[in-house]
């Protein structure tokens, strides 16, 4: 029996040393872009205290992206609140929601007063306003990591009832926002550059009547290249109207895109993301409302949804698609 000892401590040797060689036949980039991509945030950083390799990998803007397109399909859904002094993590559930399942998250930028708006998001970037002086601040509520984007030059300075803003990634996988500032009755554009931190000013009028009239404009929403903005306009105190613009981001131009095939007459337009495409909800008819879904495919839109019609109402509507259950809320 003493004789066959050698040989079992061999093979088990040979067997524990093929049981730790597994992870290195797997390969890093497999581990990396189909296994730590579904990881929840706070298991990616732990994996970042492995070894330099992992914290290079887990670090880099394109691991980033991808880790955030993962988890953002999944059930596990989050909305944040801006309180006076702090922000407020919520889980998304539908037939309640308690308060005591709150995470609580410390504002790490200086402010003046309690006023702070969130403009628009963006994979996990949330674009704020402190609203008694105007600046900008591009927060990252997971690494509580931000920038102050407002310079000497007074660029980075938002009035929210006047201006637009918009994230979008450009073709280096760069983050960049988008800024449509309103003063004096002219328009300007400047885009700021998340790695750069710089700013710089676009020249986009071309002396078409909807960039130089007052009108109402909402935030970006980003799909596919293009920026898209609803701009809406009151022809009078009984009828209002809504238009859709386009910024390509590539050639840094706008252009008037094509509403769907329905009366112009009161139309009011809230764009959305469902699935990685471009989709609009469309209210018209006051005060009779009706209410559709549709996606653009293209250069055409298809009608995806029609919802049964609301009674009359004298006030507007606004309408928010949740990505957890595919429901919608009103």
């Amino acid at each position: 029996m003493d004789c066959l000892h050698p040989v079992r401590k061999k093979l088990h040797m040979r067997r524990h040393a093929q049981s730790r060689t597994c992870i290195d036949d797997i390969g890093i980039d497999i581990l990396v872009s189909h296994i730590l991509v579904r990881l929840p945030a706070r298991c990616v950083g732990q994996c970042r205290c492995v070894c330099r390799e992992w914290l290079s990998l887990l670090s880099t803007q394109q691991f980033a992206i991808t880790h955030y397109r993962h988890i953002s399909t999944t059930y596990d859904q989050k909305f944040i609140l801006i309180g006076s002094l702090s922000g407020y993590v919520y889980p998304v559930v539908f037939d309640h929601l308690s308060r005591s399942s709150k995470i609580v998250l410390s504002l790490p930028f200086e402010r003046s007063s309690c006023l702070v708006r969130i403009l628009v998001s963006f994979e996990g970037l949330l674009c704020i306003c402190l609203c008694d002086t105007g600046e900008m601040v591009i927060w990252n509520p997971l690494t509580q990591v931000y920038n102050m984007v407002a310079n000497s030059k007074i660029r980075g300075l938002c009035n929210p009832r006047l201006d637009a803003v918009g994230f979008y990634v450009d073709s280096s996988k760069g983050y960049m926002l988008l800024h449509l500032k309103r003063f004096g009755g002219k328009m300007w554009l400047y885009i700021y550059s998340l790695r750069r931190q710089l700013w710089r000013k676009v020249g986009f009028l071309d002396k078409q009547k909807y960039f130089k009239r007052k009108l109402k404009w909402s935030n970006g929403t980003f799909c596919k290249g293009v920026v898209y903005f609803t701009v809406d306009f009151i022809k009078n105190r009984f009828h209002s109207g809504s238009m859709l613009l386009g910024f390509d981001v590539k050639l840094e131009k706008f252009n008037k895109i094509r509403y769907p095939n329905v009366p112009r007459d009161d139309l009011e337009g809230h764009l959305l993301l469902i699935h990685n495409n471009l989709h609009i909800f469309l209210t018209h008819g006051m005060p009779f409302w009706s209410v559709d879904l549709w996606r653009l495919d293209g250069d055409s839109w298809i009608k995806v949804w029609v919802f049964p019609p609301i009674r009359p109402i004298l006030l507007g509507c606004t309408i928010t698609y949740v990505i957890s259950t595919a429901s919608f809320l009103s």
